[in-house]
This record gives C-alpha cells, sequence and structure tokens, in this order.
C-alpha cells in the first residue's frame, strides 16, 4: 500500500508542478505581449482556465494528504477523542461522496462534450480535453479519500497507524 500512495503522492505533486509552470508561463507570455506589443493572446486564457481547474483538484488532494484543510472543530472539540475521530471518518465518507458525485458528472459532461463535438471558442480544441480536467481530478480526490479513510479507521481501531 505504501507504494501505490507514493505514486498518488507523485502524481499530485507532478500535476501541481506542471500546471502551476504552465500557467505562470503562459500568463506571463500574455501580461508582455498585452503590454509590449499591445495585443492579447486569448488563448492562453482558455488553456489557463482548463489547468487552473485540475491544478485546484489536484491541490485539494495534497491538502488532504497534509491535513490541512480547513474544518470547523468548534463543537468537536467538545467530544471525546474517540468521537471527534468517528467525526472525521463520517466527515471524509462525504466529502469521498461528493467526489463520487462530481466524477460522475464530469464523466457525463464529457460524454455530452464529445458526442456533441463542442470546441472551444478561441482555439476549436475539442471542449472534451477540458472538460477531462474535473474527471481526473475527482478521481484523484477520490483516491486520496480512501487513503485517508483507511488511515483514519486504523487510528479509530486503536492500531494507530499513522500512514498507509
Amino acid at each position: 500500500m505504501k507504494g501505490f500512495v507514493k505514486i498518488i503522492d507523485s502524481i499530485e505533486n507532478y500535476i501541481c508542478i506542471f500546471t502551476f509552470t504552465v500557467m505562470l508561463v503562459l500568463t506571463f507570455i500574455n501580461v508582455v505581449s498585452r503590454f509590449g506589443l499591445h495585443m492579447s493572446l486569448s488563448f492562453t486564457e482558455e488553456i489557463v482556465t482548463g489547468l487552473f481547474v485540475l491544478a485546484s483538484l489536484a491541490g485539494s488532494s495534497i491538502a488532504i494528504r497534509k491535513e490541512a484543510h480547513l474544518g470547523l472543530d468548534f463543537f468537536t472539540s467538545f467530544l471525546p477523542k474517540q468521537g471527534q475521530e468517528l467525526f472525521m471518518i463520517i466527515s471524509t465518507v462525504f466529502a469521498m461522496g461528493f467526489c463520487m458525485m462530481l466524477l460522475y458528472y464530469g464523466v457525463g459532461m464529457v460524454i455530452q462534450e464529445y458526442t456533441s463535438k463542442q470546441v472551444s471558442a478561441t482555439m476549436q480544441w475539442p471542449e472534451w480535453i477540458y472538460g477531462l480536467t474535473v474527471p481526473v481530478g475527482s478521481a484523484l480526490l477520490i483516491l486520496r479519500y480512501i487513503i485517508t479513510l483507511k488511515i483514519q479507521i486504523f487510528k479509530l481501531a486503536g492500531k494507530g497507524e499513522k500512514t498507509a
């Protein structure tokens, strides 16, 4: 399982590195072009927007790994330790359910875009290419929640496993 977790960690990291690098370069080129050449490269906005969705979902997955998601613990802080751990498991199951819905509807969106042969406004690329960012990011989140859920269940059971 640890090898699988390391692969998921690497995928998350590389997606974020790649997307942020490409977004930075394209945005920089667009700004230089806009102010230096007085012409906007509108295709960059299209690509950056698509990559932003993927970067957000991959970044959310990293935040889950690092336990850096914002949480409201005002009410759960009154619970005993085991109650808090149980509440975290319930919260993870609900979050995973949301990601499964996102995956389901994301796949439906991609299929609809593919069958209707929609193209993007500026570059005339197939719209499903941009749409793929939703199911790919959702699948990554689901895998991360499965890993997290396993850790949480072991922790609640008293086996104290810190990592998957």
